[in-house]
């Protein structure tokens, strides 16, 4: 395993050509390492948790009114991130020049549109679905991957605000939707111990934001809503989620109208895959050119 800090990981990044920095905190281009490495990851998640799974994939923003009815904006504002754009006409062009060439904000005339980018791969599913009618007995079995967005700047290499999520996804009755977590929960730590990564699983909560947030947090905690396969990166510092298992009881049943046959509002849980985190504790633990990986990895990757 690579000894050094943050700090020092992210520069053995950039100089072995694995990432390019963009001057963003949070957001890097992609060398070769880390395209071939990313993608055998998608392509044996796909392999190993996708069987009978439908396949969808979204662009990496989504309709505002969606994220409004979900209700993200509400407990995530600060990592929420609206598409804005130029509404004005030719002379509002020329004054946002003028401000520009003046070294003035010129971004006055920019408003926000009807998209957003999109926080999680899983959040344009629950609509689509929503829109097809009542829900099936048997449910649905959703696979989707999708680049998304936080606003959480960091130099930390493994908090990015653009990164690849895969998720699967399981809406129906509660208790299909239970079992279906609990199943995936001992697949993704078999799934890690054959990756060689030294993983393990927490319960946890997701970060709401302001005064509530606290409180609900807690609330997740005390009905075990979240739990996370958590990889120490930095054994100064604290471990990093890379898997996350997610039973979000009818919360999107509720928001968006999915109704089982009974009339029932349908449950959902998602499992989700932090490709680029998963990617990034690989590179640490096994180095920087993932042909150089154990052969076993290897395999299970199909990287050659």
């Amino acid at each position: 395993m690579v000894s050094e800090g943050y700090e020092g990981f992210l520069e053995s990044l950039v100089r072995a050509g694995v990432w390019i920095p963009s001057g963003v905190q949070g957001v890097y281009g992609r060398g070769e390492g880390f395209i071939v490495a990313t993608n055998a990851l998608a392509s044996a998640i796909h392999r190993g948790f996708g069987v009978g799974a439908e396949r969808m994939q979204f662009p990496p923003v989504m309709p505002r009114s969606d994220l409004e009815r979900i209700g993200y904006f509400r407990n995530f504002p600060n990592l929420l991130g609206s598409v804005h754009c130029f509404c004005g006409d030719d002379r509002a062009h020329r004054d946002m020049l003028k401000r520009h060439d003046a070294g003035e904000d010129w971004t006055e005339q920019h408003l926000a549109s009807d998209l957003v980018l999109t926080p999680a791969a899983c959040y344009p599913v629950y609509p689509a679905l929503a829109a097809r009618g009542t829900t099936p007995a048997q449910g649905y079995l959703v696979e989707v991957q999708s680049t998304c967005f936080r606003r959480e700047p960091s130099v930390d290499p493994m908090r990015l605000q653009s990164f690849d999520m895969h998720e699967i996804v399981r809406v129906g009755a509660a208790a299909d939707v239970v079992a279906f977590r609990e199943r995936l929960i001992a697949q993704g730590q078999a799934f890690f111990s054959q990756l060689g990564l030294d993983a393990v699983m927490s319960l946890a909560n997701d970060p709401f934001f302001g005064r509530a947030g606290g409180v609900m947090g807690q609330g997740q905690r005390d009905k075990a809503l979240k739990f996370e396969l958590q990889v120490a990166f930095d054994p100064a510092g604290a471990p990093t989620a890379c898997m996350s298992f997610n039973y979000h009881q009818d919360h999107f049943g509720g928001a968006l109208e999915l109704r089982l046959e009974d009339g029932q509002i349908a449950h959902s849980a998602c499992v989700g895959f932090g490709i680029d985190r998963i990617a990034l504790a690989l590179f640490r633990q096994h180095g920087l050119s993932p042909r150089d990986w154990p052969i076993d990895v290897l395999d299970l990757l199909a990287v050659l």
